[in-house]
């Protein structure tokens, strides 16, 4: 019962969590720049992107050092391209590609976050082992360095 109190806590974290980071990145920015060209590009800033994919990337890596691979790789890219698809679906100059959008931020978030928490809970894993290992040893663990003898 404990453990599926905390499931669902972390489960409502990540979802809370991921929409703030969307929303504190990308979704108050809805101004398409024209340079003298013509050209429209954004709304979003390459900064932006970065950002949001920086903070994912933490809490994806948090989500696998406590062991909520799964959750992570879940509901972060459900919210994330959710977030997404509401944005650019809603957008006044909307074309109808944020379908072809929503689908390549899922691949892509779904991948990339499947990784870190993967290697986040790999290497607390590794971590667990090694102190494990340590803590067995006669000594105690300590590693004592080793004096070469003076000629």
């Amino acid at each position: 019962m404990k453990r599926q109190a905390s499931s669902i806590a972390v489960a409502i974290v990540l979802i809370v969590l991921t929409a703030a980071s969307y929303l504190a990145w990308l979704g108050w920015d809805q101004q398409r720049d024209v340079d003298a060209a013509g050209n429209s590009t954004g709304p979003y800033e390459s900064w932006q992107v970065l950002g949001l994919a920086l903070t994912i990337g933490v809490l994806a890596g948090a989500a696998g050092w406590i062991g909520r691979v799964w959750a992570a790789s879940v509901l972060i890219p459900l919210v994330l391209t959710g977030c997404f698809a509401f944005d650019a679906a809603t957008d006044t100059d909307a074309d109808g590609l944020w379908v072809i959008g929503a689908v390549l931020v899922a691949l892509g978030s779904l991948t990339a976050i499947t990784i870190v928490a993967q290697v986040a809970r790999a290497v607390r894993q590794q971590r667990a082992v090694r102190q494990q290992l340590d803590a067995r040893r006669p000594d105690g663990g300590a590693h004592q360095a080793s004096v070469a003898p003076a000629p």
